[in-house]
């Protein structure tokens, strides 16, 4: 089995398989946890990387939504943002609306203060325990919204406010969820490394050609380094999703699940 590192990396067919391979991991889980907790807590992301595993955990059954508290792991902030375009919407059409889950939070993307919205989202999160995580990797090889060379993987905060590099909104110009849009905010709050880190288990899901050279590269750092802030991941038990389009040429050859 591939690693990068200590984490596992699952070779998937398609758009489709890796949806569903993601989703079918996560909902064990989940399974697994609610069987010994009365309550989980999760977190989500949003983005075209994440839509096929949205749809396809909503699917899974003997998941008892209604112990599951459920966090957005970042969203843009931008007080003119027509709610339709926001991580938080995304989200919301996938999954939540679909599970019944206990509750979930969103960042507000049109706070009067954005500071203060990343530290109320902080305070949310550091409650308790985070059991299950789940994100993507951007073209600029952020995680959530941390950036290149704007990441602190020993940051104190749990949220912060970022500026988002030109490379992840061309990315996001042309993710059909945020597309029509015209334009992509220039700021956004996000859960830090270390916020991401604390969760129980971790899953990334990292599909479509898009992706492939920053994976491509990812796979060349075997260290961590803030230059690529994804490359964390070596450091932690944890999956790595990655369909046939995505999928590094090194890693090509070998045999899917």
């Amino acid at each position: 089995m591939p690693r990068y590192g200590k984490t596992q990396i699952i070779l998937c067919r398609d758009y489709q398989d890796l949806g569903a391979q993601a989703a079918s991991r996560v909902a064990a889980r989940m399974r697994a946890l609610l069987a010994e907790k009365e309550m989980l807590r999760v977190v989500f992301a949003a983005g075209e990387s994440q839509s096929t595993f949205h749809a396809a955990l909503a699917q899974e059954k003997g998941i008892d939504w209604h112990r599951v508290v459920c966090f957005n792991i970042d969203d843009f902030w931008d007080p003119r943002l027509p709610r339709e375009f926001t991580c938080g919407y995304q989200t919301e059409r996938e999954l939540y609306s679909r599970v019944s889950c206990r509750a979930y939070h969103l960042v507000d993307y049109k706070a009067p203060d954005p500071q203060a919205e990343a530290r109320r989202f902080a305070d949310l999160v550091r409650e308790a325990p985070i059991h299950i995580l789940c994100q993507g990797i951007g073209t600029s090889g952020h995680l959530a919204l941390n950036e290149p060379f704007d990441t602190d993987f020993g940051d104190f905060r749990w949220a912060r406010v970022v500026r988002l590099v030109e490379q992840s909104k061309k990315q996001l110009r042309n993710d059909p969820n945020f597309k029509d849009l015209g334009y992509v905010p220039d700021q956004g709050i996000t859960l830090t490394i270390p916020a991401i880190l604390s969760a129980r288990h971790i899953y990334t899901m990292v599909p479509l050609g898009l992706k492939k050279p920053i994976l491509t590269r990812l796979l060349e750092t075997p260290e961590p380094s803030t230059a690529l802030p994804a490359s964390i991941l070596s450091t932690v038990e944890s999956l790595l999703f990655v369909d046939q389009d995505s999928c590094p040429e090194a890693l090509s050859a070998l045999p899917r699940l």
